[in-house]
């Protein structure tokens, strides 16, 4: 039985560095220095192969703030191209995958979830979009298309009858303490889950936009239509939407003037943190010193504001598109319950482990003529035991956190000449070029911080 210890023990072999690695990108996008985060994120990425992905997620949109598009979008070619390998592989499953990347731990490779697929792809099409090069955009949209259907869904979590989980969570959540530590999750998610959707407005206009300006046939004016009807039926306030789908309803016509698009990305999705959850004892002895589970949670950033426009000397408005920070709150919401029936059954196994190890070293302890060192050897077994359950129980806490809390959008109609001015900012004024439609990019992380302005024509 003295065997079993040392294998314990192995268990806590491994360096989970995102812990401590992680909050450095973090602030850096919140400061606004991008060329920090993507520095760090592109060094990490090229050190630790496991979480080279969430590392390349935080490298390509830092690079992209940054204003270096191609870099930015080989980084998202390769995180893309690794979604499709795994897309591709047979046995595959869209809700398996899913569940997986909440519930996976430091131990293995990171896992994508859904918010990671469906931004990738929406950053990659404006990277397209802003180099000029339309048949990328092209495929670029046909691959975002393809995640919003795929992983946009809240099906995605509906547990398939058979599998019930091995552990009583719900007579567990009844003890007082569980329920004061779940209160605080739930609490936090609350604020952020009452504007949620498991789809994304804003990507949806993305291609809908793309094919309404850029579109080559009636088939891509069809394509638009589907696409900003799902945007409106997400998001129906947003004023730019509705005017897009009206013009991709109407017959195609060549007489409108400059259009502007202005898509601005501000705030910080949410802050992942630990929450060390103490549940009732699974079997009741003094040999099970320890007993508790540690699940990820989320909470607002604080950092959600929006920005506020001029054109010439007239105030513009920037309506909401989508919440990103609430699309990973319901999805990680709707993952919660799986999220904690897995913890509450590795907590349960790793008890019975505990009891079963001390239980054998007391009772050679207690055995005549067993000496001292049988003793000593049963107070090391439940220290060894107790420090294997606590350095065993810890939340996977990585996640893309360089993502912003809310895109916006406007359209505008303007002539060339006319200044768009950030209200607050005189730093960030652009000069409209000359264009039959404009995209201008603005990035903002606090109120206060630099703003990322720049102006791609779509069509000269």
């Amino acid at each position: 039985m003295r065997s079993y210890l040392p294998i314990l023990m192995l268990c806590l072999v491994g360096c989970a560095t995102y812990v401590d690695r992680g909050p450095r990108v973090r602030v850096a996008v919140e400061e606004g220095d991008y060329e920090t985060a993507a520095t760090i994120a592109q060094n990490f990425a090229a050190a630790e192969s496991k979480d080279a992905l969430v590392w390349n997620l935080d490298a390509g949109s830092a690079l992209r703030a940054q204003g270096k598009l191609k870099e930015s979008s080989r980084v998202f070619e390769q995180v893309e191209a690794s979604f499709r390998e795994e897309e591709e592989r047979p046995g595959f499953s869209v809700a398996d995958a899913t569940f997986s990347a909440f519930t996976n731990g430091y131990a293995e490779a990171y896992r994508p979830r859904p918010a990671d697929r469906i931004y990738a792809s929406t950053y990659q099409a404006l990277n397209r979009l802003e180099l000029g090069d339309v048949n990328g955009a092209r495929v670029a949209m046909a691959r975002l298309r393809f995640v919003q259907q795929a992983f946009g869904s809240g099906q995605l979590y509906v547990k398939p009858k058979g599998k019930e989980a091995k552990y009583d969570v719900a007579k567990a959540s009844q003890d007082e303490r569980t329920k004061e530590g779940l209160g605080m999750i739930e609490e936090n998610l609350a604020s952020l889950t009452a504007e949620g959707a498991y789809d994304d407005a804003f990507s949806h206009w993305l291609q809908g936009m793309f094919f309404l300006r850029l579109g080559q046939d009636p088939a891509d004016r069809e394509k638009a239509r589907k696409e900003l009807l799902a945007a409106t039926q997400l998001n129906g306030s947003n004023e730019t939407f509705r005017r897009d789908l009206k013009d991709a309803e109407a017959p195609a016509s060549e007489g409108q003037g400059t259009i502007v698009y202005v898509v601005s990305e501000t705030g910080m999705c949410p802050d992942w943190y630990q929450q060390r959850i103490d549940i009732p004892l699974f079997i009741v002895s003094s040999r099970v010193p320890y007993v508790s589970v540690a699940l990820p949670a989320i909470r607002p950033s604080g950092l959600n504001y929006n920005l506020k426009l001029k054109l010439d000397a007239k105030d513009v408005a920037l309506p909401l598109a989508s919440r990103p920070d609430a699309l990973i709150a319901k999805h990680f919401e709707a993952a919660l319950p799986g999220i904690k029936a897995q913890a509450f059954t590795s907590a349960a196994v790793k008890a019975t482990a505990s009891y079963l190890i001390n239980k054998s070293s007391e009772e050679a302890a207690n055995r005549q003529n067993s000496g001292s060192g049988a003793v000593l050897w049963a107070i090391a077994t439940k220290v060894g035991t107790a420090i294997y359950t606590v350095g065993t129980t810890k939340a996977d806490l990585r996640n893309w956190s360089s993502l912003p809390a809310r895109f916006s959008v406007a359209r505008l109609e303007a002539k060339p000449g006319q200044k768009l001015t950030v209200v607050g900012h005189p730093e960030a004024t652009l000069t409209l070029p000359a264009g039959k439609v404009l995209l201008v990019s603005l990035k903002s992380t606090q109120e206060n911080h630099p703003v990322v302005l720049r102006c791609t024509p779509l069509i000269p």
